[in-house]
């Protein structure tokens, strides 16, 4: 059984991160000094060191997920396939929003309908409720900052839209050689979940 876990509602998306986090790399720093740029230095403008230590240990562990495969294709690719791309690794790490990007977001480009609504996600969670016995402990209001959380990822990758009372759920136009690469690194779910397949 897969075990789940709720600490993304204290991660944000942090893709401008995610960015300089791979370009510093790219410039041949390591990752202790990364992590000392990011704590002493507050390189990413963190409003805290707490902060700071949280976001360079998430986004290094999204990194972590990936390859020099996925390193060396990310500068070439447009803003919205570079965004794919950190949302990728956050699937990678979380089963849950990975569960939720196959079960929900691939059902609404399946079916067409493209309208994200909340009693969508409540349902989601219900069910998982049912399914797992950890999640089943879990407190409403832990339900709802993760509901909140999964949607304001997707529209920071720029997959939802929201639109007040639903969320317009967009197709990307994914890139033929991250696609190519998902394929070869095995990453179907994900493939199937971004492609509505």
């Amino acid at each position: 059984m897969a075990q789940y876990s709720a600490s993304m509602i204290t991660h944000s998306f942090w893709f401008d991160e995610f960015s300089q986090y791979l370009a510093l790399r790219e410039q041949g720093i390591d990752d202790d000094d990364i992590r000392l740029m990011s704590i002493d230095e507050n390189y990413f403008q963190q409003r805290s060191k707490a902060r700071a230590r949280d976001m360079i240990r998430t986004v290094q562990r999204r990194a972590g997920v990936l390859d020099e495969d996925y390193f060396d294709l990310f500068p070439s690719l447009d803003l919205a396939n570079q965004k794919l791309m950190n949302l990728i690794a956050i699937l990678k790490l979380n089963h849950l929003f990975d569960d939720f990007m196959y079960e929900v977001y691939r059902s609404e480009l399946l079916l067409g309908d493209a309208k994200l609504h909340s009693y969508e996600v409540e349902a989601f969670f219900n069910q998982k409720q049912v399914s797992s016995p950890q999640i089943a402990t879990w407190t409403e209001q832990t339900i709802h900052r993760l509901s909140g959380t999964f949607k304001t990822f997707l529209r920071e990758a720029d997959l939802l839209e929201d639109q007040s009372d639903f969320d317009l759920v967009k197709r990307p136009l994914l890139d033929t050689r991250l696609e190519v690469l998902l394929q070869a690194k095995g990453a179907t779910r994900q493939l199937a979940a971004l492609l509505g397949r």
